[in-house]
């Protein structure tokens, strides 16, 4: 079996009746490239002016925005505002319930002289005077047995002389009862 001869002459041109498809494949290749960067093109265009009118609506949300200026507060602002929140926690003083709860407690045989709650730890101290120890004792435990009251203490008592009579000074705290 003999093999055919080899043609290398690579002057000549290879005859194809399939070459001129190849050609028009070529052509609409190149004409789809050129398609799509100029598409590309044209987003991208889009792209930049959308992205430069937001910048713009931004910068004119900043100038139209109050400016806001952090600066410390200097000693005169913080005694303001201790004072402010000293104030707001006296008129936050559920005043009523405690008057109600020392005046149903029934202070007979002694004297109320004054009522001092403060807000901040929900604790009220009551200071008077009585006739006598017993008169105190029961006084304390009235106290005691009211609802808007609780941990009724005596925190002092002192024996003083008023017009030739001995007289009990005291002060009593206790806590009152936060309502729902």
């Amino acid at each position: 079996m003999r093999a055919a001869p080899l043609q290398l002459d690579f002057r000549q041109r290879p005859s194809s009746r399939w070459r001129w498809a190849g050609w028009v494949l070529l052509g609409l290749a190149v004409l789809a490239v050129v398609a799509f960067f100029d598409h590309s093109a044209d987003i991208q265009q889009r792209h930049d002016a959308a992205q430069g009118r937001h910048d713009r609506l931004i910068e004119r949300l900043r100038d139209l925005s109050p400016r806001r200026t952090v600066t410390a507060a200097g000693p005169q602002v913080l005694a303001d505002l201790r004072r402010a929140n000293a104030i707001i926690d006296q008129l936050t003083v559920p005043w009523d319930e405690l008057f109600d709860a020392v005046q149903a407690a029934d202070a007979r045989g002694l004297g109320v002289l004054s009522l001092t709650p403060n807000a901040r730890d929900r604790t009220v101290r009551l200071s008077g005077e009585s006739r006598s120890m017993t008169d105190l004792l029961a006084y304390l435990d009235r106290m005691a047995a009211q609802p808007a009251l609780s941990q009724v203490h005596l925190l002092g008592y002192n024996t003083l002389p008023r017009d030739g009579v001995p007289v009990l000074s005291f002060t009593l705290v206790a806590t009152w009862r936060q309502r729902p």
